[in-house]
């Protein structure tokens, strides 16, 4: 009998977590979905427990309130296939650093960071409502632009690495040009309202950027 019991705890430990899981999923889809649809103040914890089919004491225990569940789904639009790696760990970020050319570098950037910003700029925008509508939320808006200011900071250190800038542009000077361009702000103007494509962002932003980082070709 005991063998009989030891043999089905990690099958039931596995239930459980798959369980989990799919609830945990279930409540971030139905957040990003209502956050989308009709921004932070009308997006309730009892509408998210609704269209996810659980208990509004569920989310709270799974996540703990409406403000750590924006964090999250933002982390993940970020991380993209990879949520449980950190932005500048995960492979493709990490390409850009091995490449020997700045044009390349820039290139692969412009393409990635397109592909980012159509996860996550919405969140953000919704982030930004959320400042707008509760002082109190200010300081979330805000760090999640610091952060992204830290990722940036990533290339410009890897263009610098690779010769000099234009003008002689120094790495923090070049990470404001890329932290403004590359923004979540600027990417909605272009796709939303101009009705752009997100490769459309992407070729505009390789031009725009090589032609204020890198030196003139001779």
């Amino acid at each position: 009998m005991t063998d009989n019991v030891n043999t089905r705890r990690p099958y039931r430990s596995d239930l459980r977590r798959n369980q989990a899981e799919q609830t945990q999923m279930a409540i971030l889809k139905a957040a990003e979905t209502l956050f989308r649809e009709q921004g932070w103040a009308r997006t309730t914890i009892a509408a998210i427990a609704r269209k996810a089919g659980v208990s509004n004491e569920t989310i709270y225990a799974v996540f703990g309130n409406k403000r750590a569940l924006l964090e999250r789904l933002v982390r993940d639009a970020i991380r993209g296939t990879q949520p449980q790696v950190p932005l500048l760990e995960q492979a493709g970020v990490q390409e850009i650093k091995k490449l020997s050319s700045q044009p390349a570098q820039i290139r692969m950037f412009a393409h990635s960071i397109a592909a980012i910003l159509h996860r996550v700029a919405p969140l953000i925008a919704t982030a930004r409502s959320a400042a707008e509508s509760d002082p109190r939320l200010g300081d979330l808006y805000r760090g999640l632009h610091e952060g992204r200011r830290r990722n940036l900071e990533f290339v410009a250190l890897a263009l610098t690495a690779n010769g000099p800038l234009r003008d002689g542009l120094d790495q923090h000077t070049a990470t404001d040009t890329i932290f403004r361009l590359a923004s979540p702000e600027l990417f909605l103007l272009f796709t939303s309202v101009e009705g752009r494509s997100v490769d459309d962002f992407a070729e505009w932003l390789e031009e725009s950027l090589t032609a204020l980082l890198l030196p003139p070709e001779d």
